[in-house]
């Protein structure tokens, strides 16, 4: 689940349940809810309510970006698969 929770693409494997919905509910938190996979936008707001952010998405952005600049032609883990 954890080698495949920033997979891009739907996994088909082992555990296909579980991995699926944990890697769903991570792609929703990354993009902050822009897609939701089925999650009614009133439960996503609620659950975004819930969870003290912190500066996380932030932090997501400059780390992005600090890779970006050093490796231009290598593209982040997670879109790799």
């Amino acid at each position: 689940m954890i080698d495949n929770h920033h997979k891009m693409s739907i996994y088909k494997g082992e555990f296909q349940k579980t991995v699926e919905i944990f890697r769903k509910a991570d792609w929703i938190d990354v993009i902050m809810g822009v897609k939701r996979f089925g999650l009614d936008k009133s439960a996503y707001k609620s659950i975004q309510k819930q969870i003290v952010n912190k500066g996380f998405h932030w932090f997501l952005v400059k780390q992005s970006l600090k890779y970006f600049v050093k490796h231009p032609l290598n593209p982040l883990p997670m879109f790799k698969r």
